[in-house]
């Protein structure tokens, strides 16, 4: 670290966590293009620890890491809050008295990666090793029984429920597995899967040992963080793999629909597929990457082409002002 590095380091690790609206904290995750970070906030004289999701400045997104110890300038005028002015102490360290980075550090699975290989246990007590998949077309999703986002767990493992049926006469399987594998035992996931009328012969809800898990779950992006407020705040990620257990899609919104998966595995398996289908899911995923999960209610072709119809009406009002404007100054 060269000298400006260490005055930056030694401003960070000095500064009063409430001076002129200032706080100090250590980022846990960076999504770059919702432009957001987890932030786990220390605790200062007049506020407890918390962790919680905030806007960056799109000029700092880009140079913050998890890991990162950092004073920053909170705007709570949006939702969620936005820092600016973020200053880095120290890369890959917490503060001092702060909290330890949860981040964990595995291989980020990519398309075009086999399925991590992964010991788990199902609902019903049963090990069982992803290996076993091989030869499946299978269809992974992230969950916890204990979410109380009627938009993100309860919607993710209901879709699974539709898609459960829709594959009756297809050999396609489905797995979630915990985010919360400490509470989520075998038992409390039996008693979740039997109130999604889930058929064990195809619909696995997997936990474990909670490094097993946890580490599978940070393969797929997915680093959950304890917040009093909400339960866990977590990103979404749907898997989709082939037959040889390689990984054909990644999704990182909760937009996608039943068809669209089934589409798309379709098309994975050489078989006619609905292009409308896959480009509607095309559309919510580019939206989403775009503007965050402002839109994750996107629904693709169908708000595009309401879009477009507002366009195309604005446009055509403008031209029929411009055109009664243009005809009273030729008079």
């Amino acid at each position: 670290m060269g000298t400006s590095g260490a005055l930056l380091a030694l401003l960070v690790a000095f500064v009063p966590a409430q001076a002129h609206g200032t706080f100090r904290g250590t980022v846990l995750a960076v999504e770059a293009s919702k432009g957001e970070a987890v932030v786990a906030r220390s605790a200062s004289a007049s506020e407890p620890a918390a962790t919680s999701t905030y806007r960056i400045d799109p000029r700092q997104i880009g140079a913050i890491r998890p890991g990162d110890a950092i004073v920053a300038t909170e705007d709570e005028t949006t939702a969620p809050a936005t820092l600016h002015d973020v200053m880095i102490g120290r890369r890959g360290a917490a503060l001092t008295g702060g909290p330890a980075s949860p981040v964990r550090e595995v291989k980020q699975s990519a398309i075009g990666d086999a399925l991590p290989v992964a010991d788990l246990v199902d609902q019903d007590g049963k090990p069982f090793s992803t290996a076993r998949y091989r030869g499946r077309d299978l269809v992974v999703g992230f969950i916890y029984t204990r979410c109380r986002d009627a938009r993100e767990c309860p919607l993710t493992t209901a879709k699974f429920g539709q898609m459960q049926a829709m594959f009756a006469k297809r050999d396609v399987a489905l797995l979630e597995v915990t985010l919360d594998p400490q509470y989520d035992t075998p038992a409390v996931l039996a008693k979740y899967a039997r109130s999604y009328g889930a058929d064990r012969a195809r619909w696995t809800f997997a936990t474990g040992a909670p490094d097993d898990v946890l580490n599978f779950d940070a393969a797929f992006g997915l680093n959950p963080f304890a917040d009093p407020k909400v339960g866990l705040i977590h990103s979404e990620t749907l898997a989709v793999i082939d037959k040889t257990g390689t990984i054909r899609d990644l999704i990182y919104t909760n937009a996608w629909s039943p068809n669209e998966i089934a589409s798309e595995l379709d098309a994975m398996d050489g078989v006619a597929s609905d292009p409308f289908e896959r480009f509607d899911l095309w559309l919510k995923r580019a939206a989403v990457a775009v503007c965050g999960d402002s839109v994750a209610g996107f629904d693709g072709i169908l708000d595009l082409a309401v879009v477009l119809a507002i366009f195309a009406a604005t446009g055509y009002l403008l031209w029929r002002l411009a055109r009664a404007f243009a005809a009273g100054a030729s008079r």
